[in-house]
């Protein structure tokens, strides 16, 4: 194939572009068309249609509406908190896991990472049909393990009290979240020089001090990149809530993907739908933004 198109007369150059073109026409079908015609309907007041040509043009005032609007608010608080908490503890038990996969002997990493690796392994949504049995008020097996221990008098209502479903959601999602997290700071775990530690031990340095002085530098650009991963990832998640609480009870645990969702194919209000969806897509566009000014920086280009 190269020397057909080198015959052809194309450098490497336009060899590039040629190989390339397959794959930016599946992002500009299936990742860039479905944004643009998003924005476009979050510009038209389309309700039970989506017909532009037969609806009315309203401009930003789909974004009025629901910036006025103290669902939006409420969905957005609880996003950015679930963002906050979740990312915080998937990093550190994420960290905690895959330095234990360094820590133990070397017949046991294989079976360590391997069931480190089985709750990002399974579904979302199978995964939050599974943590709403394990929260379940008369057969869940979370309640029943407290109630033995002596720790409640009886089975909280995890999904049905507002501040428990709150943190509920927040379990289960950290449970596979820190999973994905692990596998990640494995990756830049393995690339920390071993004789870095080695002479650590000869000067008598701690192990805590031979995290935070050797290994915690090292990682940064690993770090900030999982950080990023997981808080976009955060930002615009749907299954656990969805498949968890629907979004309940009322609207407490609403984050902006699941109120997008319910406009979208509950309400048939595609113009407001879109306007929530475009107001998630920016918000997870500037938290990318400044993660990827951080992790510059750290990048070294050879030319």
């Amino acid at each position: 194939m190269q020397r057909f198109l080198r015959w052809r007369g194309l450098g490497e150059p336009q060899m590039a572009v040629l190989f390339l073109l397959p794959a930016l026409l599946g992002l500009a079908l299936f990742f860039y068309y479905p944004i643009g015609q998003t924005m476009l309907f979050s510009l038209f007041d389309l309700e039970r249609t989506t017909q532009l040509s037969a609806e009315r043009f309203v401009g930003v005032q789909n974004y009025a509406t629901v910036l006025q609007t103290t669902q939006f608010w409420q969905s957005f608080g609880y996003t950015l908190y679930f963002t906050v908490v979740s990312v915080f503890l998937e990093f550190w038990i994420g960290m905690g896991m895959a330095l234990a996969t360094f820590w133990v002997v070397p017949q046991l990493r294989g079976l360590l990472r391997a069931i480190i690796i089985i709750p990002w392994a399974i579904p979302a949504i199978i995964q939050a049909s599974i943590w709403r049995w394990l929260f379940h008020s008369d057969v869940g097996l979370i309640g029943d393990v407290l109630v033995r221990l002596g720790i409640v008098a009886e089975t909280p209502l995890f999904l049905s009290s507002p501040l428990l479903a709150m943190h509920s959601i927040i379990l289960a999602y950290v449970w596979r979240g820190a999973a994905v997290t692990s596998i990640f700071l494995m990756g830049g775990l393995a690339m920390v020089p071993r004789h870095l530690h080695d002479a650590a031990m000869v000067d008598g340095a701690p192990p805590l001090m031979h995290f935070w002085r050797i290994t915690l530098p090292l990682l940064l650009p690993t770090i900030l990149v999982t950080l990023m991963f997981r808080t976009i990832d955060a930002l615009r998640a749907f299954e656990i809530v969805y498949g968890l609480t629907g979004g309940g009870p009322g609207t407490t645990t609403e984050v902006l993907s699941s109120f997008a969702y319910r406009y979208y194919f509950s309400y048939l209000d595609y113009g407001q739908g879109a306007a929530y969806a475009v107001v998630s897509f920016v918000l997870v566009m500037g938290v990318s933004w400044l993660y990827i000014r951080r992790i510059v920086p750290h990048l070294q280009f050879r030319g």
